[in-house]
């Protein structure tokens, strides 16, 4: 029996039964830090599947199941957010993701995986420095916060990082600021996967494997939104610092 599925995963998801279940282990908890936060996904989930999978493939999936879960959460994320200003980082994200993932195409595996390392090493010192209390609104500094957000988004999946910089302060509600992430991630996904799909970067496995990992980012995701309202200001901003301490430090593993 177990044969016969190490057979089936190999041959239609690129991987056998125990690296299929890090996997599929990794996503359900990076999906529950994203429910809980409202971003995170990639942060989390690609430094680690890079782990077990090529870099591409990482990436990819990551672009897949955040396209999967986007909607969950966009009802009640536009309600709460600065319109205007989600639209505008939203519109130059989606506008440099096909740069990115050219990148992505252009670039040897290994280098991939060093770049792919100091943005998550980047993202978790940029974090830790002081930032005024306030979002900049200045058109410079949303144009600077949504180009790069797209490039990193067509790179690496992780769109996040210029994003978070921008909304998690302390002056800005937790609400807010997770739902101007959600609706912003859910953007660029979808223009990620409509290049991809377009490029070729999607093939048979990397659907099949994000497919059969599609119910646990699902659950995993409903299960840390549940515990959202639930927790301090304090310990929200908490986990936000433990989640890039978590991607830095696997990145580090995996370039040593």
């Amino acid at each position: 029996m177990i044969d016969t599925l190490n057979i089936w995963l190999n041959a239609h998801a690129g991987l056998n039964l125990l690296p299929f279940l890090l996997v599929c282990s990794i996503v359900f908890g990076a999906a529950f830090f994203r429910g809980l936060t409202g971003f995170g996904y990639a942060i989390l989930a690609v430094p680690l599947v890079s782990l077990v999978t090529a870099p591409t493939t990482a990436v990819i999936m990551a672009i897949l199941m955040q396209l999967i879960i986007g909607p969950f959460g966009i009802r009640s994320a536009v309600r709460v957010i600065d319109r205007p200003m989600v639209a505008k980082i939203a519109a130059l994200s989606c506008l440099l993701t096909p740069a990115g993932l050219w990148l992505l195409d252009i670039v040897s595996a290994d280098l991939a995986r060093l770049i792919i390392t100091i943005i998550a090493i980047g993202s978790f010192l940029a974090f830790m420095m002081k930032r005024p209390p306030e979002m900049n609104s200045a058109p410079l500094h949303i144009l600077m916060v949504g180009s790069l957000s797209g490039l990193l988004n067509g790179f690496a999946a992780m769109p996040g990082p210029p994003v978070i910089l921008h909304f998690v302060r302390k002056a800005v509600p937790p609400i807010t600021a997770r739902g101007s992430m959600i609706t912003i991630f859910f953007a660029a996904a979808t223009m990620a996967t409509a290049v991809a799909w377009w490029r070729g970067m999607i093939d048979e496995q990397i659907l099949v494997l994000s497919l059969l990992a599609c119910p646990l980012m699902i659950s995993g995701n409903h299960l840390g939104a549940r515990f959202f309202g639930s927790i301090s200001e304090p310990v929200w901003r908490g986990f936000v610092v433990f989640l890039l301490g978590i991607a830095a430090t696997m990145a580090l593993i995996k370039a040593f």
